[in-house]
Parts: structure tokens; C-alpha cells; sequence
């Protein structure tokens, strides 16, 4: 897990290195949305996260996010509550290619990096119940638009989610090696954002 983690964060470290050139800008992104899962009558969930990228050309970023995505459930009953938490939060690696660099620009990406989760259920207040936090390697290709008012955007994008399990049924991924490939959970879904910096010089 940690290992996955931290190559990622240094590829987008070498990738910003090399990319100090005359032309390299910092950007940042902030986002919120709804995914949903492919299982059969899944809730909506909402999420939000940041992203920190460095344009290494006008149409080539390349970064680090963080988001979360969370539900919940809460019943009450005879004067006694049950509440229930879900979160998984994605640490991830990012790349986006820009087709263009006018006014609309429509775009390709994706994340790679692990996927952190964990459940929680109370009763009257008091935790009865906290899952083991888990960690899966996943990836999620997107799509989309950003909408160009000089060095500030609006972005609107479609993003797919797969997270992957692990080969030895543990919580954590442990290492690269230990991803399972054939065992997948995936969940859809819209990201709308602001992004301050664009690549202009």
C-alpha cells in the first residue's frame, strides 16, 4: 500500500521536476460529485476531493489527487437511532491530455493509486461497529470539458472507477504484486470543479 503510494507520488515529483521548463505552471483543482456503483440497486453517493498538477505543456498536466466519496444511513426508532458511514478515499496519481487550448477544451485522463475504505456503524451515538480500514489498488479513466476564463476554469467530467482486490484476501494491498486483476468493484460518476491555473505563461 505504502509503496504504491509513495511511487506514485514520485513519479508526479519527477514529472514536475523535469517539467520546470519556461513553460511549467501550477495548478489546482477542487471538485465535488455523485458516483454509484454497478451493484444492483446501489445508492448515489456524493464526494469531493483537490488536485495539484503541473502543466509540463499547454496540453499535457500531470498531478496528484485526493478525494472521498461518502453515505450513510441513520433509523430511528422507539426513541433509539442507528446510524450507519461509509467512505472510500482515493489517493491517486493523474495525468490529462487537452485537446485544445481555447476557450472550451475538451479532455482525456486518469488516476491510478489506492483506493482507502472504511465502515462505521452507531447506536444512540456510541460506535458498535468500525470496520478494518482496507486499501485496494484502482484506476479510473476520465473524461470531459474545461471551460477556459483565462487562468481559471470550470470543468465537467465523466469518471469510472475500478478498484481491484487483493490476491491474498488481506486488507491491504501490501505491494504491486499482490493486486488481483480478475476481482473488480467499480462505480461511475460526474465531477464538476474549479480549476485555478490553467498553463498559461
Amino acid at each position: 500500500m505504502k509503496k504504491i503510494l509513495i511511487k506514485a507520488l514520485c513519479m508526479a515529483a519527477v514529472a514536475m521536476g523535469v517539467s520546470t521548463t519556461s513553460f511549467a505552471q501550477f495548478s489546482i483543482g477542487l471538485q465535488g460529485g455523485v458516483a454509484k456503483s454497478n451493484v444492483e440497486d446501489s445508492k448515489t453517493i456524493a464526494g469531493g476531493g483537490l488536485n495539484l498538477r503541473v502543466f509540463a505543456s499547454p496540453q499535457l498536466a500531470i498531478g496528484v489527487a485526493g478525494k472521498i466519496y461518502a453515505d450513510g444511513s441513520k433509523y430511528t426508532f422507539a426513541g433509539q437511532t442507528f446510524e450507519t458511514t461509509g467512505r472510500v478515499t482515493p489517493v491517486t496519481g493523474t495525468i490529462d491530455y487537452f485537446f485544445t487550448t481555447g476557450v472550451v477544451r475538451p479532455y482525456i485522463g486518469g488516476d491510478a493509486g489506492v483506493y482507502f475504505s472504511g465502515y462505521d456503524a452507531k447506536y444512540n451515538g456510541n460506535t458498535i461497529l468500525e470496520s478494518q480500514k482496507h486499501s485496494n489498488f484502482g484506476a479510473a479513466p476520465r473524461a470531459g470539458f474545461v471551460f477556459a476564463f483565462g487562468n481559471l476554469g470550470i470543468q465537467v467530467e465523466g469518471i469510472y472507477h475500478f478498484v481491484f482486490g487483493n490476491k491474498n484476501y488481506s486488507a491491504n494491498t501490501g505491494s504491486a504484486n499482490n493486486i488481483d486483476f480478475e476481482s473488480t468493484s467499480k462505480f461511475g460518476g460526474v465531477n464538476v470543479g474549479l480549476i485555478f491555473g490553467l498553463g498559461g505563461k
